[in-house]
This record gives C-alpha cells, sequence and structure tokens, in this order.
C-alpha cells in the first residue's frame, strides 16, 4: 500500500516535468493562421471606384464604376486613370474619351472639411474650351464620389483660377449643385423661380447600353415625384445621344407616395419595348435610378389597370423594386489593375 502511495507521487511530481520534454512531442506554440483568417494586404485590396468619362465626341458625360488598387492617396490616384494614355483598357474600350489632357500632373492635392484642392500643371489647361463644362464637371463629379469631398478648387502651379479658358468663372470652388450633363427645359427660361430634377436615361457604348444622370432645370413645382416622371417618359432632349428604354406608347396617369414607396399608374402597352428582357430591366432600372434620387424614395411600384405590366412572353417586370446595386460596372481584365 505503502508503495502503491510512492510511486502515485512520484508520478504526480514527474508529470509536470515531463510535459516539458521533447519525447512528449506536444506542441506548445500558438498554431498558424489558415489563409482565409489572414488579412490581406491593402496595397493588394481592390476599390470600386465610379468615374466619370466623355463619349467621344464629348456630348455627355458617362459614369462608369471600375476597380482600381487601393492606395494612400486614392483619390489623386483616380485623377490618374483619366488622363490620355492612362485609362484602363476595359473602360477605353466603351468608346469613351479620357478627361485629361496627355502630360497633366497633379503637382498637389489636399481635402480638408470637404474641399479637395487640386494643382495641376499647366497642361490642365490644354482641352478644347467647347467642351469646358463637360470637362470640369466629370472631374467634380469623379472626386466628390469619395465620401470626404462635396466641394472642389482647381489651381495651376499654385495659382488659383479667376476664369476658365472657356469663360466658366473658377474663383469659387465647383460642387454638384449644377448638375450633370445639363439640359434647360423651354419652361425654365422664362420661369422666375426654377428647380433641377435628375433623370436617367441610356447611352450605346460599343458593348452595353450604361445609365447616364440628365440634370434637367424645370420651373419650380410643388409636385416633383410626378413631374420627375412626366419629365422621365418624356425622354432625352431632341438630338441628344441618349435614349429611353420607355415605350413612347406609355403615358403617366397619376402618382401616389406611401412612406418611402412611390406607386405609379400608367396607361399604354408595354410590350411594345423593343429588347425583351434587356428592355423590361433598363426600364425597371431607368426608373429606379431617377426617383431614388429625390430623398426619401427606396421602393418603386409600376402599375398598369392595376397590375404589373405586361411585355411579350417569357418576359417578367418585378412587382416592386429599389435602386440597383450593379449598374455601369466594368469588370476589371487581367492584368489590366494598373495604370497602363
Amino acid at each position: 500500500m505503502r508503495k502503491a502511495i510512492f510511486f502515485i507521487g512520484l508520478l504526480l511530481v514527474l508529470t509536470p516535468l515531463l510535459n516539458g520534454c521533447s519525447f512528449w512531442e506536444k506542441k506548445t506554440t500558438e498554431p498558424v493562421p489558415q489563409q482565409e483568417d489572414r488579412l490581406p494586404q491593402k496595397d493588394s485590396q481592390l476599390r470600386e471606384t465610379v468615374f466619370y468619362f466623355p463619349d467621344s465626341s464629348w456630348r455627355v458625360i458617362v459614369p462608369v464604376r471600375y476597380n482600381i488598387p487601393w492606395q494612400e492617396g486614392i483619390a489623386r490616384a483616380t485623377l490618374g486613370y483619366t488622363e490620355e494614355g492612362q485609362v484602363p483598357l476595359a473602360i477605353a474600350a466603351l468608346g469613351l474619351a479620357p478627361l485629361l489632357p496627355a502630360g497633366t500632373e497633379v503637382l498637389g492635392m489636399t481635402i480638408r472639411d470637404g474641399l479637395a484642392r487640386v494643382d495641376f500643371n499647366r497642361t490642365f489647361l490644354n482641352y478644347d474650351v467647347n467642351n469646358e463644362r463637360n470637362y470640369i464637371y466629370g472631374l467634380v463629379f469623379t472626386l466628390t464620389e469619395f465620401p470626404t469631398v462635396n466641394r472642389v478648387e482647381f489651381l495651376v502651379e499654385g495659382n488659383n483660377l479667376g476664369t476658365l479658358p472657356g469663360g466658366m468663372a473658377a474663383s469659387e470652388p465647383f460642387s454638384r449643385y449644377n448638375g450633370l450633363n445639363l439640359e434647360i427645359a423651354e419652361e425654365a427660361q422664362d420661369a422666375a423661380q426654377t428647380e433641377r430634377i435628375t433623370l436617367y436615361y441610356l447611352y450605346q457604348t460599343t458593348q452595353d447600353a450604361f445609365y447616364v444622370p440628365v440634370t434637367r432645370v424645370i420651373g419650380k413645382t410643388g409636385q416633383v415625384v410626378d413631374r420627375t416622371v412626366e419629365e422621365l417618359i418624356t425622354g432625352p432632349a431632341p438630338g441628344s445621344p441618349l435614349f429611353s428604354a420607355i415605350p413612347r406608347s406609355v403615358a403617366l396617369e397619376n402618382v401616389t407616395v406611401t412612406g418611402g414607396k412611390v406607386t405609379i399608374r400608367m396607361a399604354g402597352d408595354f410590350s411594345t419595348a423593343v429588347g425583351g428582357q434587356v428592355a423590361a430591366d433598363q426600364i425597371r432600372d431607368q426608373l429606379a435610378l431617377t426617383l431614388t434620387e429625390i430623398p426619401g424614395v427606396m421602393e418603386i411600384e409600376v402599375l398598369v389597370r392595376d397590375k404589373a405590366p405586361q411585355f411579350a412572353a417569357g418576359v417578367s417586370f418585378p412587382s416592386s423594386f429599389s435602386r440597383p446595386k450593379n449598374w455601369n460596372y466594368v469588370p476589371t481584365r487581367e492584368n489590366l489593375d494598373t495604370l497602363q
């Protein structure tokens, strides 16, 4: 009995020592994390960035969503992708033109209290003055896609610009207030009070149709939702390179707003829409993009005789929908996630 107690006691004493000996083969280091547990390095991450490029004739500015490598000073780096000769091939293949002239350099850039101050070399001014508004606002809208920027001031070699070569005043910072792809309705030219609404139409690139925002100035109205739908159905301005998927055979009956939901009642024949399911999707997204620009609107419903619009056989249209997430997205081509 005493021997048994002795051996048990000896075992209890030796066990902690034996645990530290190599012949126990017990690993005392922390396990190596698996690949999915490791955070990727920042220089290997991609950031979805929205660029605003002109069409080849500089008549409209087209938003394009494209992934670029994340880096410090991402807003400054973004401008580099808009320079002639530096536009990613996947975007250039759409038939869109570069914004900045070749040789344009960003000498400095600061962002403070929502204001981005960008200092360019003199090449910045080497643009066609007939395209001045689209040139400036293509840059302004690109930079104000960043949440820290809501105003943009342009400098050339450290100097403030009072007036641009084409006559635009540049002594004050630019913002999105004046809009993109500006159209002025005939009624607004003589109206004492006006307001701006945003309408989304389509532009046919060499590959797909892209959604393009149009700022239309209209006479001030107390029925902004109704008027927005009316103007969208009216279509782009005559001579515009843009088009609408909404058939001319449909007309607005009335609009009701309940909370964040807009119900649009229409009359007419949607089956005349050319393009089958693609056209139905474009109509849905035109309405969704346009109406969700109005503060508070989250959901849209379209009815014809109290039912969802009827398209050609095999074409579906949702009973209600919200703003799309992946519109105008251009996939990054292999090995083209950096500048050319």
